[in-house]
């Protein structure tokens, strides 16, 4: 399904999402004013205003921090052209950067008029934010970005962080496998209670939820952009069986995973 959105958000007190999520589009955010703690898939950051976050579609990610605002342009890679989705693809390796300031002011403008269309009813709006979106990507390709350290290199005023980082690292590579939280406190050397206690602090979710919503999020992406069958989708994700794959989508989703790939 094609989708383009301007979407534009301002707030005047601290903020954090309540749990890390998905989509089958990219997020591409964009941070105005404030500061934010950013997470995204198994990095974290710690950015300030004027920065760009690139999401890809069904990567997991949530923020946090305190007032802020922000514009973010979602759009599904359908409309995109090859290069445009090669090269957020390849800013998504980084995921942060600072906006040259040799182009921030226009770059502004166009985010700042395409939440103003957003927000208007006018004949052919799509055709227009996507017209903005293409002229945004193409100011951004022509420039060098400047990476933004990620949480190996830089602070977090998260406790813990450090750790739980390790331990998304340790569940991206092995969604595809059986994880259990013992496993999980032999490997990185923790006690149940703290290992639970750490993980819930910074992402907000217990670990368990967050390998469900992970296997999900990667289920969704093989049944969408390929042809294996459930059976296969299910064991490449890490699910039992086809028929427990089926249980949790249609828990989660509203729709069994074929009729999930029919939608898509």
């Amino acid at each position: 399904m094609s989708f383009i959105e301007f979407e534009e958000l301002e707030m005047q007190q601290d903020f954090a999402m309540s749990e890390p999520h998905s989509h089958e589009f990219y997020e591409l955010y964009f941070l105005i004013d404030g500061q934010r703690e950013v997470f995204v898939e198994n990095k974290m950051f710690k950015i300030a205003e004027n920065t760009l976050v690139v999401v890809p579609p069904f990567f997991m990610h949530k923020t946090e921090g305190g007032p802020y605002k922000r514009i973010n342009i979602n759009v599904t890679p359908d409309l995109l052209t090859d290069f445009q989705n090669d090269f957020l693809m390849k800013l998504s390796k980084k995921a942060a950067y600072k906006i040259n300031p040799n182009n921030l002011h226009l770059v502004l403008n166009l985010l700042e008029e395409g939440a103003r269309l957003q927000a208007n009813a006018i004949k052919n709006k799509t055709d227009c934010i996507l017209s903005f979106t293409q002229t945004i990507l193409h100011l951004l390709s022509s420039q060098n970005l400047t990476p933004v350290s990620s949480l190996s290199t830089a602070r977090s005023n998260i406790a813990g962080s450090t750790e739980v980082l390790k331990i998304l690292s340790y569940i991206n590579q092995h969604y595809n496998q059986p994880i259990t939280l013992k496993d999980l406190c032999d490997k990185f050397f923790l006690s149940k209670v703290s290992l639970c206690k750490k993980f819930k602090n910074v992402m907000h979710c217990s670990i368990m939820e967050y390998v469900s919503r992970m296997r999900l999020s990667k289920a969704k992406s093989l049944l969408k952009d390929t042809n294996k069958s459930i059976e296969d989708v299910a064991l490449d994700c890490g699910f039992s069986s086809a028929n427990y794959l089926g249980l949790i989508f249609k828990k989660e989703v509203g729709l069994s995973p074929l009729n999930y790939r029919k939608s898509r």
